[in-house]
């Protein structure tokens, strides 16, 4: 009978207890609500304010993409864009004028073939219609790239006439120093040949006159052979040849003056033996020659001239033309390969200038200054063919 009076009290305590526990579990569920409801708001906010500045963003490259297209269209450079199959993309106005067959999806590499008649340089291009386009590219993050195509045919047309003016100028100029030069050996020999018909005269005088007038027309005669070696300096067909054979030729010519002149001389060619050049061998021989005559004309009698050849830069062929007479004023190193200038009473001014023009046209460098020996130094770098496999044109000759 005890034990079922005690049951009740018990089930009241176990309600009360499991309604403390509700009561716990609703008021934390209520801050759970609560805190999750805040978070939403938050998370609202932030996703409100997102899509603002998502929106701002799609407008701003909007009008981006606006201010570009209408920057396309207005350019007066034609602008393709390629992508990465070689399909053209997009183009403005310019680019359809410049290229009639360009179209959405064509190939740019068949468009190109169309267009060009002429590509001299890479980037500079000939069109079949007579213009000439500079094109430049660039790569766009794997997707393709743009090319800038620039329309350069009146600045081309422009430049050549400027070019040609100047041409002219300088051939007037040097028509004009040419008369000069000319025109003193040739009035010397006008009065010589005039004393040479007075009957009056001795025979002495008479050889003496016909000596002088010789002297006038032969210097007459040198001045135009330069003049016309210094036109055609850089004219002529180039072949595999070694520099001994010139050299050779050179001094073939000019070995009665070497005697005349008691002239030393040492050549040393070993460093460079069989290194072939591509170029001629009558104009290169002609240079030499001009740079042992020039050697000659300032040293006189007894004058040391020493030749040798090394190895340069890039495989390249270094020749040195040294002396020991009076060497080069530093004030007129500055003008020695110019045209008419001479330091000597009776010289052309042309044989630097000839020696510069056929260094140039074999992709040479020429270059002056003092010799060891005391007088001038004149080194010539001129590039090799290290791969040529085919003999020379000319015969080897023994300096």
């Amino acid at each position: 009978m005890g034990t079922l009076q005690m049951q009740p009290a018990r089930t009241t305590q176990d309600l009360e207890h499991a309604f403390g526990v509700f009561n716990e579990l609703s008021e934390r569920l209520t801050a759970a609500y609560g805190q999750l409801e805040g978070r939403v708001a938050a998370l609202t906010q932030e996703l409100a304010r997102s899509r603002r500045e998502r929106s701002s963003e799609r407008a701003q490259k909007e009008h981006l993409a606006d201010q570009l297209g209408v920057l396309l269209e207005a350019l007066p450079a034609a602008i393709v864009l390629v992508d990465a199959r070689d399909r053209i993309d997009r183009f403005n106005p310019t680019a359809e004028s410049l290229f009639p067959g360009l179209a959405w999806g064509r190939r740019w590499s068949e468009v190109k073939a169309e267009v060009i008649a002429a590509e001299p340089t890479p980037g500079d291009w000939c069109l079949h219609d007579g213009r000439r386009v500079s094109v430049s590219q660039r790569p766009l993050n794997d997707r393709g790239r743009i090319l800038v195509v620039v329309d350069m045919t009146d600045q081309r047309r422009l430049q050549e006439r400027v070019e040609r003016q100047d041409r002219l100028s300088a051939m007037g100029e040097m028509a004009a120093q040419l008369a000069h030069q000319v025109r003193t050996p040739l009035s010397t020999s006008v009065l010589y040949a005039g004393q040479l018909a007075k009957g009056s005269l001795s025979d002495a005088q008479r050889h003496q006159f016909s000596r002088k007038l010789l002297d006038g027309l032969r210097h007459t005669e040198n001045l135009v052979r330069e003049m016309l070696a210094f036109s055609r300096g850089g004219n002529f067909t180039a072949s595999p040849i070694l520099v001994e054979d010139a050299l050779s030729t050179a001094l073939a010519g000019l070995q009665p003056r070497l005697r005349q002149l008691h002239a030393r001389l040492d050549v040393s060619l070993d460093e460079v033996a069989n290194r072939c050049i591509a170029g001629n061998l009558d104009a290169l021989a002609g240079a030499f020659s001009n740079l042992i005559d020039n050697a000659l004309n300032h040293g006189g009698a007894g004058v040391a001239l020493r030749i040798h050849a090394t190895d340069g830069p890039d495989d390249a062929l270094l020749l040195a033309f040294e002396d020991d007479g009076p060497g080069i004023d530093p004030i007129a190193l500055p003008r020695i390969f110019d045209p008419f200038f001479t330091t000597r009473e009776r010289g052309t001014g042309l044989g630097l200038a000839v020696v510069q023009a056929v260094v140039l046209e074999h992709g040479g460098v020429l270059r002056a200054g003092q010799s060891a020996l005391g007088g001038a130094r004149f080194e010539i770098q001129l590039p090799t063919l290290s791969n040529v496999r085919q003999e020379p044109s000319s015969a080897r000759k023994e300096v």
